[in-house]
């Protein structure tokens, strides 16, 4: 019997861990489910779960994906220019009389001519448009691919900032259940201080007010708590009838920025800046493309076929078959300005790029500067609530003492109880706003999430 009920726990509880894992499955590229699935345990929600499956899911993402897979079509579109092409051809033909042989004058009573022929053409020399055409997409691809990161980093940072919304709104919610537990200790204790006749019944009336308006203050941290759930489900593609729940805290994390080498770290991975580096290449392309229309395009051409009748007279109109071959040069002489205008416009487009690149460094220079200032001063801030806290916990302990021993009226100790909570909740506030100073930092130096899009 006892065996028997170490079975019974044992399945009961590979039951309830099987019940805690919530299975997700993923979509492809083009919307479908795939076979790999992501697990997570619902019973304790992290920020890498929440990271993953944003990676996985979110339509922004997948949208990246899918311009990339279309600009590494481009590539192989573009590679094709100087690839040899074979076709085959028909040619049936209704003449309005009928055919005579050229040397006896002799009528044929044939009003159809037909031909079939295969054709191969090979270029052999474009001008080097096909050269510009195909490094032009060989960029768009390598951009296409700093756009996916960029996005990427950028969901990950929404997630972050989701993430820890949530974890600020449950400790909010936590704070609101202790300040609700302080009023109803102290109304307990006045209602029997009056039963004694020690205090008045306006002492009483106070405290059966401040509870009433914690009960309040608590229920709406309830539910700001189960909105903030709720955000972070939406945002994540999760049924949002699920729920889930975490051991996390919300806690500051430890980070210095280094100004100097992040600036100059940026300069390197950041992926505007990728881009925008980029874009030069590509109007130095667009230079090549231009300067190639007053250029001669060259290619070789063949045919193999039957006519019928044949063409080549040998005494008599008949089906026959035939080949031929030839070079092709087409060399331009006017183009009534053509090529000087696409050459004018490719040193714009130049002019812009590089424009736009400086312009791009200059902002990202800025960005990380005033990233720096925030997250340094936000440090600071969760630093001084860190101690303020500290302090009006103390403040409530000697409030309370004084209290029991009638140094302190009950005005005095509401006002420690309500500076504690409120120092509590002004504490948390820092540390997300330090959590969001920190990611937006990352995000502008360029190495935010760098491990987990490896």
């Amino acid at each position: 019997m006892k065996i028997f009920k170490v079975i019974i726990l044992l399945v009961l509880s590979v039951s309830s861990a099987a019940a805690a894992e919530i299975e997700i499955q993923p979509l492809d590229k083009d919307l479908n489910p795939v076979k790999e699935e992501i697990s997570f345990d619902k019973y304790n929600f992290k920020l890498e779960d929440a990271v993953k499956i944003a990676l996985r899911q979110n339509r922004s993402v997948i949208d990246s994906d899918i311009s990339y897979d279309k600009a590494s079509s481009s590539v192989g579109e573009a590679r094709t220019a100087m690839s040899t092409k074979v076709s085959a051809n028909f040619k049936q033909t209704r003449l309005g009389y009928r055919t005579v042989m050229a040397a006896t004058g002799a009528p044929l009573n044939k009003k159809d001519t037909q031909s079939y022929y295969a054709e191969l053409s090979q270029p052999l020399f474009l001008g080097k448009k096909d050269r510009a055409a195909l490094e032009s997409a060989r960029i768009g691809r390598d951009i296409a691919g700093f756009s996916k990161t960029l996005t990427k980093q950028q969901i990950i940072m929404i997630v972050s900032m989701r993430y820890y919304s949530w974890l600020f709104a449950r400790a909010v919610e936590s704070v609101g259940k202790e300040d609700l537990d302080l009023a109803q200790a102290h109304f307990e204790l006045v209602s029997k201080r009056y039963a004694a006749q020690q205090t008045s019944k306006y002492e009483v009336l106070r405290a059966e007010v401040r509870l009433t308006q914690s009960k309040s203050a608590y229920l709406k941290s309830q539910n700001d708590a189960k909105l903030a759930e709720l955000d972070l489900l939406n945002v994540l593609s999760l049924p949002i009838d699920g729920g889930i729940d975490t051991k996390a805290k919300l806690v500051a994390i430890d980070y210095e920025a280094e100004l100097d080498k992040d600036l100059e770290t940026a300069k390197r991975v950041r992926e505007d800046i990728k881009i925008k580096t980029k874009m030069q290449d590509i109007a130095q392309q667009t230079m090549v493309a231009a300067k190639g229309e007053n250029q001669p395009v060259v290619s070789l051409w063949a045919q193999y076929g039957v006519e019928d009748p044949s063409s080549r007279y040998s005494g008599a109109f008949k089906r026959d078959d035939y080949w031929m071959a030839g070079l092709v040069m087409n060399v331009p002489i006017v183009d009534a300005g053509l090529t000087k205008s696409k050459v004018a416009k490719a040193h714009t487009e130049i002019r812009k790029a590089k424009n736009d690149l400086e312009d791009t460094l200059e902002q990202a220079e800025l960005e990380i500067r005033q990233a720096a200032l925030t997250l340094h001063s936000s440090a600071e801030i969760v630093a001084a609530q860190k101690e303020n806290m500290k302090q009006a916990e103390e403040t409530v302990r000697l409030a309370k003492v004084r209290y029991e021993n009638g140094i302190f009226t009950q005005v005095d100790l509401f006002d420690a109880e309500n500076a504690w909570s409120n120092t509590k909740l002004l504490y948390n506030q820092a540390v997300l706003g330090h959590h969001n100073a920190r990611l937006a930092y990352q995000l502008a130096v360029g190495n935010l999430g760098r491990e987990l899009l490896k």
